[in-house]
């Protein structure tokens, strides 16, 4: 496309969508040579709404309005000849049935993680991608935050000699998994699925290598259902610390904004982000500790939770290698190193962006900025078997803890080979 504006279409008018995405363009449009011509959502007045922020946003930023037609139908919106790059940031039930086809279209694709909320899906989206010749980018943050990416440079470097252990520990105040469409493995493929594939594909990126085994334990320590539990917090009068109105005040996080007026008369569940942590219906994990094998030898761990405290997004990463290890913590954008074996001194290295306040630590305005350059041809940083594999690894660690905590071998579970 080289200079030529890059004309946008959105799938999924959403939080992921419109606050993080949609607001990155609308602030960088001038600079990338972007806009949004289409979206698409099932709910009309959804689409609205985010238009209104989208351009309030734009207009502070001193950049132009957008004007984009409104689609209920995603096949629609990948066949308007007024888009050139399509961003598919619906449900991840919905994934495959507007990826495959926007693959099959020729125009560039941007696919939210995770991939799909089945194996199946995943495979399906893998192959369309491998049988167009039309690989895709995918959303995994952690792959545009620069701490992370600083990261991988040193420790490709050898600075801690040969990578042996990772550990993520994530400790999130994130009970909306349980308030809204996340709540059934059906539509979202657990909340695993949903921020785990951040975690397994981060194993990826450093290991350079493939799991082979797994075992996992957890389940559910907090969020039992209640016989008694309301439908939705706003039909509760409950003194409940894990209230949609309490949870994640002022923060990146999506609860920003999960009261606002589209929901105020939605009556479907899976469309509310208010509904009661405790009723029925929810088949998720609230936690999990999860190990796994890689082909070179490196072991992983995630430890991960999704109940308790109200506090800050401390998600960490721990690298231990040969000679030394490393811990970033990625509320603070902080690299805490020991190398040499420890006879250098302790070092701790602060690598935050400029776009470090903004959503997901700046990762979003930088994946927007991938994002143009994707639809020039540039090659994408993470594509969809990336993702595959990211959801295939998550998948196989609920099935272990399904099964009690037994070890699932990798060379048993369906895969897609990378070309």
């Amino acid at each position: 496309m080289n200079n030529e504006t890059i004309r946008v279409g959105i799938i999924g008018t959403g939080s992921r969508g419109i606050t993080c995405i949609g607001r990155q363009i609308a602030e960088q449009s001038s600079e990338l040579n972007m806009t949004i011509t289409a979206f698409c959502n099932r709910t009309e007045s959804r689409m609205q709404i985010a238009l209104d922020d989208l351009n309030a946003v734009a207009k502070k930023a001193g950049n132009e309005p957008f004007a984009p037609r409104f689609y209920s139908d995603p096949k629609a919106l990948i066949n308007d000849d007024e888009v050139d790059f399509i961003v598919i940031t619906s449900p991840t039930a919905s994934h495959a049935e507007a990826t495959i086809p926007a693959l099959e279209s020729g125009k560039k694709v941007y696919l939210d993680k995770p991939i799909a909320h089945t194996l199946e899906d995943a495979l399906a989206i893998r192959e369309a991608e491998d049988r167009t010749g039309n690989a895709m980018i995918m959303g995994f943050t952690r792959r545009y935050e620069k701490p992370w990416i600083d990261l991988h440079k040193m420790v490709a470097s050898g600075v801690i000699g040969d990578l042996k252990m990772m550990l993520i520990r994530a400790v999130l105040p994130y009970s909306f998994y349980f308030q809204t469409w996340h709540r059934t493995r059906a539509v979202s493929g657990g909340a695993l699925n949903d921020k785990g594939s951040h975690y397994t594909d981060v194993f990826n990126w450093f290991a350079n290598g493939r799991a082979k085994q797994v075992n996992a334990f957890g389940g559910r320590n907090v969020f039992h259902e209640e016989e008694d539990a309301p439908e939705f917090c706003a039909t509760c009068d409950r003194d409940c610390a894990y209230r949609v109105e309490q949870a994640m005040p002022d923060t990146q996080d999506q609860m920003k904004g999960a009261v606002d007026r589209s929901y105020e008369t939605e009556t479907d569940p899976l469309k509310r982000k208010d509904n009661c942590v405790y009723k029925k219906g929810a088949d998720i994990f609230d936690h999990a500790s999860i190990h796994y094998q890689y082909d070179n030898g490196i072991v992983a761990n995630i430890f991960y939770t999704v109940y308790g405290p109200q506090s800050d997004d401390e998600e960490t990463l721990e690298l231990v290698g040969t000679k030394g290890r490393i811990i970033l913590t990625r509320l603070r954008g902080e690299i805490d190193i020991v190398t040499d074996y420890g006879h250098r001194s302790h070092e701790v290295i602060h690598c935050k962006s400029e776009a470090f306040e903004t959503s997901h630590f700046g990762a979003d305005r930088k994946l927007v900025q991938e994002m143009a350059a994707f639809a020039r041809g540039a090659a994408s940083p993470v594509d969809g078997w990336d993702g595959m594999e990211a959801t295939r690894m998550v998948l196989a660690a609920m099935q272990s803890i399904d099964e009690g905590g037994e070890t699932v071998q990798f060379s048993g579970v369906p895969d897609a080979p990378r070309s």
